[in-house]
């Protein structure tokens, strides 16, 4: 399922988190399957740090359930 795999953009050790060299922040996401099977991505924001982009990304992952 798509919470256990592998992101293919992350350029860092956690899913849905990477670095944007031309930003020089750090970008979280989430990506969903549809029941149509469509992926759809939700950008969540931009970080300074790691840290920061790991709790925004946890406390919109929490705030859906």
């Amino acid at each position: 399922n798509m919470e256990n795999s592998k992101s293919t953009q992350s350029n860092t050790d956690y899913k849905g988190i990477y670095f944007r060299k031309s930003l020089g922040e750090f970008v979280a996401q989430i990506t969903f399957r549809s029941n149509s099977g469509k992926s759809i991505a939700y950008h969540i924001g931009q970080y300074k740090t790691l840290k920061e982009a790991i709790k925004g990304r946890e406390d919109f992952i929490k705030s859906l359930f």
